[in-house]
């Protein structure tokens, strides 16, 4: 298939079909209040991309995270640590430790620790209890992760999460928002996690395009209403073959990528990161004193 016709024929799928793990509890509390954001400048928006390695990502045609970056600190090798499945990727990520302190091995929250090691939404309610907090995502375990939301919602494809984001930008813009894309992970459990795979790049295209499409009400707020906001992209794991589960050791699953955006950065590429450090960035972005917190990383800048 040439690859602009398999580009539209996947941006197709996108809008029908929905990640490959579905966890959707009908009785999971949902909540849709839109988060009224109170902070005049300072926003913070996290944007995962699930599954997406760092080679393929490189390889992928990607104008709108490539913007970014001259406003960035980046980094393609970054340690995820052990356990390389979404659970306990996530799970570091937004509680800032490593899974020997928040409990989780697998894509179960049974060991969870999160009361003595909390998210970063529970972190941001003790000092700043008014703020307008939200998440989204195609993947219903993803909310399970954090608490304390003003707003928390499930979606059935990425496309549709991407509008309801815009639509909360635009109404209430939240202090902080958390969006969850699943489209590349299912991508690439279907046809290999490997840059070598067209449909696995082209989903990776697609969850861009989405990016450039949240990008551009994001732009025009710092424009219009002098808001400062930090944009944190980043994965969870990468992957080799049609997996990723129990690949600790493979550099491609286990070393990702992540960016870091603010209007007033200069542009930096570093030669190695870990994921614990994002946390502490985005708290003091907010800032939220992170003395005394138990986290195990440290501010970026």
């Amino acid at each position: 298939m040439y690859p602009k016709l398999l580009f539209v024929f996947l941006l197709f799928c996108s809008l029908f079909l929905p990640g490959c793990v579905d966890k959707f509890k009908p009785k999971k509390e949902i909540k849709t209040t839109c988060p009224q954001g109170v902070e005049p400048v300072k926003k913070l928006l996290f944007i995962g991309w699930d599954g997406v390695r760092s080679d393929a990502l490189l390889a992928a045609n990607t104008p709108h995270i490539d913007s970014l970056l001259q406003n960035s600190l980046y980094s393609f090798n970054v340690d995820r640590g052990p356990y390389t499945v979404s659970t306990p990727g996530w799970s570091t990520i937004l509680h800032g430790v490593w899974p020997e302190k928040h409990g989780l091995t697998e894509n179960s929250f049974r060991k969870n620790r999160y009361d003595t090691y909390p998210d970063i939404f529970t972190l941001l309610r003790r000092t700043k209890p008014g703020l307008g907090l939200a998440s989204l995502s195609n993947w219903d375990a993803f909310l399970q992760i954090t608490s304390e939301e003003t707003y928390a919602q499930r979606f059935d494809t990425d496309p549709e999460m991407t509008q309801e984001a815009i639509s909360l930008i635009q109404q209430c813009t939240p202090d902080v928002m958390l969006l969850h894309f699943d489209y590349p992970d299912a991508t690439g459990h279907k046809f290999g996690f490997n840059p070598s795979s067209p449909e696995y790049l082209s989903s990776i295209e697609i969850t861009d395009h989405y990016l450039g499409e949240i990008m551009s009400h994001i732009h025009q707020r710092e424009a219009q209403f002098n808001e400062e906001w930090m944009v944190v992209l980043t994965t969870d794991h990468g992957g080799k073959g049609t997996g990723h589960g129990g690949q600790d050791n493979v550099a491609e699953t286990r070393y990702v990528w992540f960016v870091v955006r603010t209007p007033g950065l200069t542009g930096n590429l570093l030669n190695h990161g870990v994921s614990v450090d994002l946390l502490p960035t985005m708290l003091e972005w907010m800032q939220v004193p992170i003395e005394g917190l138990p986290l195990d990383g440290s501010p970026l800048y």
